[in-house]
């Protein structure tokens, strides 16, 4: 079938559009002859979808047709910023692809939505992903930081899928996963994040620990070597933006997760160190992050990694806390928002990582 033009927002989707998109399945697999009577439109989102435009569709279909009644559509933001950070980022060619390629892949107990639609124009920016609808299963929230159940399912589901790629050779299939030991990654890298520190510093300093900030920026000028050094060790598909308004938790128990624009080859606790420290309120994450970081050991072994490749997974857990300042830092300096809740949840992710990084001395780590 030969389909219009990809719809550049959520508001650009049409009966005709909607009704070829589900019966060719684009990157994935269609549902055939689709007979679409009418679409409701309901945008939804605002400060927790930072880098996608969502909108809940819910469509009518013909006397003939067996659909999904409920879909979220996911699309490129409009805010031009962000815009910028996922361009540089390739991140919707990412999702797409790994709904392509990878979901497929993961163990039976990670569950992610089922892609009905996945197309991606990278030369007119334009990106549209039909997903199921996960309700009743709802969203943590990022800002009031994860209860203790909900981290735990959360630490389960990341070491299942981790352990997939742990430590296992690259195919030429997964040559488009991005990874951070890829020659240009660690000076280019470096060079970005320093060149953005002023402006990171001018809009969010006066809310972050004096000595933090001067960590992350003697840090932002050694990322390369980071980079360089964690790159030798272990390497796994991470989701790379792992936090709880990316995953859904379901009434009954269990998680979905959502949003894997970002996924690439990196360290694994990566993840690991970005959910706990981004995610957790900072006297829970005081609590529990031992008991949580030996739940993440146990269960990698559980799925299969041998524990001789874990040598590295606590000292890498405290120095990516400094990752995660410096990228962080980075994309919120490209970023303007004037809704509340985007800013709540800067805020909160930030002083949350910042004072991690101040608990663990992540600083006082050689690499």
């Amino acid at each position: 079938m030969n389909l219009p033009p990809l719809p550049g927002t959520v508001e650009d989707i049409s009966v005709e559009w909607l009704a070829a998109a589900l019966s060719d399945g684009g990157l994935n697999d269609g549902l055939g002859a689709v007979d679409v009577h009418s679409v409701q439109i309901e945008p939804f989102g605002e400060g927790a979808a930072f880098l996608g435009s969502l909108a809940r569709l819910t469509v009518d279909y013909g006397a003939e047709t067996h659909g999904p009644r409920s879909l979220i559509a996911k699309l490129p933001t409009t805010e031009e910023g962000a815009r910028q950070v996922g361009s540089f980022l390739r991140v919707w060619f990412r999702e797409a692809m790994f709904y392509a390629h990878l979901a497929s892949q993961l163990p039976d107990t990670v569950t992610v939505p089922r892609c009905f639609f996945n197309a991606v124009d990278e030369d007119a920016g334009h990106t549209v992903l039909l997903l199921s609808d996960e309700a009743p299963s709802q969203s943590g929230d990022q800002v009031l930081g994860a209860t203790r159940e909900q981290a735990v399912l959360a630490v389960e589901a990341l070491a299942a899928f981790q352990s997939t790629w742990w430590g296992v050779p690259r195919t030429p299939t997964l040559a488009w996963v991005p990874g951070i030991d890829a020659p240009a990654i660690p000076g280019g890298l470096q060079t970005t994040v320093t060149s953005s520190l002023d402006a990171f510093e001018m809009r969010y300093a006066d809310m972050l620990p004096s000595e933090s900030v001067a960590i992350n920026r003697r840090f932002a000028h050694r990322l390369s070597d980071w980079l360089s050094h964690i790159a030798t060790h272990p390497l796994t598909i991470a989701h790379a933006d792992y936090r709880l308004d990316n995953m859904l938790f379901h009434p009954s128990g269990g998680v979905t997760i959502i949003d894997w624009q970002t996924a690439m080859y990196t360290g694994g606790v990566t993840d690991l160190a970005f959910l706990l420290g981004s995610s957790l309120e900072t006297a829970m994450r005081r609590q529990f992050e031992g008991e949580l970081l030996g739940l993440y050991r146990d269960e990698l072994m559980r799925n299969g990694v041998d524990p001789r490749l874990l040598d590295n997974v606590e000292t890498d857990y405290r120095s990516s806390m400094l990752w995660w300042m410096a990228m962080i830092g980075n994309n919120l300096s490209a970023v303007t928002t004037e809704d509340s809740r985007s800013r709540d949840l800067f805020r909160a992710m930030l002083t949350r990582l910042h004072t991690a990084a101040l608990d663990l001395e992540a600083a006082s780590i050689n690499f």
